[in-house]
């Protein structure tokens, strides 16, 4: 466990005992009855190199046990703490947030919470953001969010923001206690300060060397704590992005996320989709077809991916399982087997 519960696992054979507790003030009636999460900096000082992995919602209308199924195998794997991703290209995919309160509370993992603020409003911002405050989210990726899908013209709603930065900005603003005021309404009355860990995405990738950086700078300056890059398969793109990255004064933990691949035409696919680079070595030794030697393969080629990354400096590697629970859960207890064996 990566922390002390605030209370016992909920279920129907304790609630008494839960209501008591709370009648006999051992719990404060001032705060939620949830956990308050761990913080993925606390976790990342405590643990020389972390495994972690990202999940997306099932769509709409899904069964909720399969999303459950999916968190258990991760969790069983070796995963130490997970992400939920929220509305990506636009989907139909909601209950991110429940998710990651399930995540929290039921599995005892820490987990981040994707935040979108794309078609969102500062004050629509704030009022989500305390659903995950009250719920003890502490862990907050704050993105723009992608624009939806075959819709190239999208622009964020009038008084929104444009940039991930000012989401930033306003979820350290509520850290400082600092809220909104409501034009023509009464006076904020209250300043109790959230406590979020503010996470930022990185693009080792983007094609414009000084905006690469400078976008990333922006949203530390702004508040963002650590740094989780888009997929990416070549270290070297990783090394050099850190590197620059220090030289700028920018010193955060920055986590490098990739994915599992089994494939060539798999990767091709992932490099033109998220307009990534793939090192030529990757490509000419995956199999054509997918198979039981192809998960072999794909094993292999990932954990010299990830030697290579922590030779780097990466404080761990977050896994992108996309709808490959399976292979991700291959990766994962590779690594951890590794990590126990001691050769990493």
């Amino acid at each position: 466990m990566f922390y002390s519960n605030l209370l016992e696992k909920q279920s129907p054979e304790n609630d008494l005992y839960i209501s008591q507790r709370i009648r006999n003030d051992s719990i404060p009636m001032e705060i939620m009855p949830f956990r308050n999460d761990m913080k993925l900096t606390e976790v990342m000082s405590q643990q020389k190199f972390t495994l972690s992995a990202e999940i997306i919602p099932p769509r709409n209308g899904s069964e909720q046990a399969k999303v459950m199924k999916q968190i258990e195998s991760l969790i069983q794997a070796g995963a130490q703490f997970l992400a939920v991703t929220k509305g990506a290209g636009g989907s139909l995919r909601g209950g991110s947030l429940p998710i990651a309160q399930a995540i929290k509370e039921r599995f005892s993992v820490p987990c981040i919470a994707h935040f979108t603020c794309r078609d969102l409003t500062p004050p629509e911002v704030e009022n989500q953001l305390m659903d995950h405050h009250y719920f003890g989210i502490r862990n907050i990726l704050a993105l723009r969010g992608d624009p939806p899908d075959g819709q190239p013209d999208w622009k964020p709603r009038e008084g929104g923001y444009n940039y991930a930065y000012q989401l930033i900005e306003q979820i350290r603003n509520l850290n400082q206690g600092n809220y909104l005021q409501r034009a023509g309404g009464p006076p904020a009355s209250g300043s109790e300060q959230t406590r979020f860990c503010i996470g930022a995405a990185a693009y080792p990738d983007f094609p414009d060397d000084r905006n690469r950086i400078e976008y990333f700078k922006l949203k530390v300056e702004a508040g963002a704590e650590f740094g989780i890059t888009d997929m990416l398969f070549d270290p070297d793109s990783y090394g050099r992005f850190v590197e620059t990255c220090s030289k700028n004064g920018v010193k955060i933990p920055i986590l490098p996320g990739t994915r599992f691949l089994k494939t060539k035409s798999q990767a091709v696919r992932m490099a033109t989709k998220f307009k990534v680079k793939i090192p030529n070595s990757t490509l000419n030794s995956l199999p054509e077809l997918d198979g039981p030697e192809a998960v072999e393969v794909g094993l292999e080629l990932f954990y010299r991916l990830t030697e290579k990354l922590k030779a780097l400096g990466a404080p761990g590697v977050h896994l992108y399982v996309i709808s490959d629970t399976e292979g991700a859960s291959h990766a994962l207890r590779r690594l951890a087997t590794c990590v126990k064996q001691g050769k990493e």
